[in-house]
């Protein structure tokens, strides 16, 4: 059986503390709406978001138009950058950016997230397929 997955990064939002209900921005919202409407015309079996709100917000529209429920899944959520808040949140992102292996206290490195990105999908997808139909 052939899976095609699409990946669907989060629209536009602006930066806030609060990682879990930071809903997109203006443009984000937009873009959303671009985003669905390409994909109208594909098979769409699951949609699946993190359970960041504009994560969720970015696939709403996919999802009312397929007639699908969204599923969260939190091992699809972004990198942990910190237990805390960050004061420069871009030197921040240009600190991990520039080393690979590198994560503030209580985060992700990138190698980490990646790896833990990379995992979920194919779990995801050994799951579905083990689901009676």
């Amino acid at each position: 059986m052939r899976t095609n997955l699409i990946f669907v990064r989060h629209a536009h939002s602006l930066y806030t503390p609060e990682e879990l209900t930071r809903p997109l921005s203006e443009q984000g919202l937009k873009d959303a709406g671009k985003v669905t409407e390409p994909l109208r015309t594909v098979t769409v079996d699951h949609v699946i978001s993190s359970p960041y709100q504009r994560a969720y917000q970015t696939v709403q529209g996919i999802a009312e138009h397929h007639a699908k429920e969204i599923e969260v899944r939190d091992e699809f959520k972004e990198r942990t950058l910190s237990a805390r808040p960050v004061d420069d949140f871009h030197g921040a992102m240009e600190r991990v950016w520039s080393d690979v292996h590198y994560s503030f206290e209580g985060g992700e490195s990138n190698t980490f997230a990646q790896l833990r990105g990379a995992e979920a999908p194919y779990e995801y997808c050994t799951n579905i397929r083990a689901r009676p139909s």
